[in-house]
């Protein structure tokens, strides 16, 4: 074989790669060119929607662990106006932890509760006939953890607003007004969970989902309590 063939050969098995190739490589996940911010402004009006267009993207594990870690950043930065910014007097009675302990449990303990919870939620929603993969349920939680996050914020920031109202109108010193903004990103969280979950897995209506995170979601906030006044 002259050299010219050998060249040739080699060609053929190791074909060539141009620049474009690698570019392509370097591209996010098929974000289909929406900003992430548009995306989760999208969802909070369609949450189903945004759901089954993330799904169909199929996205890598580690775009979905940085939506996780994108919104226990977000989950910090609520708890941290909770404790900071408002008034001591206001929120000791309702977050007592130091910001280093909610530090750790937001970055360790929700991110790993997390992963733990889309398996239960995905294999109970197989049980009850759901047709969601676990990479499709941990699409649905993650995303709904990020979408949900940012209304936390605004209900510490409304919750510290309100409590230093409270210094000059005591009306709003009332416990209605100390713990209401503050449980708006929970109920946001188990609202958009349940939209995700209930694409994931072809339900067709949200409600009955939303009813057993709710649920679900009241229990625990019990437990919690108990727990804590025990301690």
């Amino acid at each position: 074989m002259t050299a010219e063939g050998a060249i040739e050969a080699e060609r053929q098995i190791l074909p060539d790669v141009h620049l474009k190739d690698i570019q392509d490589l370097q591209e996010p996940d098929d974000v289909k060119g929406m900003p992430l911010s548009s995306r989760v402004m999208d969802a909070w009006s369609n949450m189903r929607a945004s759901t089954q267009v993330l799904i169909e993207e199929r996205p890598s594990e580690a775009r979905l662990l940085f939506f996780v870690l994108l919104s226990d950043v977000i989950f910090f930065l609520a708890r941290t106006l909770s404790l900071v910014v408002a008034p001591a007097a206001v929120t000791e009675k309702v977050l007592p932890l130091e910001i280093g302990l909610w530090l750790i449990g937001v970055f360790v303990l929700r991110t790993a509760t997390l992963y733990v919870f889309s398996g239960i939620v995905g294999f109970v929603g197989r049980q009850l006939g759901g047709t969601g993969s676990w990479q499709d349920t941990r699409t649905a939680v993650f995303w709904a953890s990020l979408v949900a996050a940012p209304i936390g914020v605004v209900g510490a920031l409304l919750g510290a607003g309100l409590g230093h109202l409270s210094t000059v109108v005591p009306f709003f010193s009332a416990q209605v007004f100390v713990i209401g903004p503050l449980v708006l990103g929970p109920v946001a969280f188990v609202w958009f969970i349940s939209a995700s979950v209930a694409e994931a897995h072809g339900a067709r209506r949200t409600s009955p989902v939303f009813i057993a995170f709710s649920v679900l979601a009241v229990l625990f906030a019990i437990a919690t309590i108990v727990v804590a006044s025990r301690l």
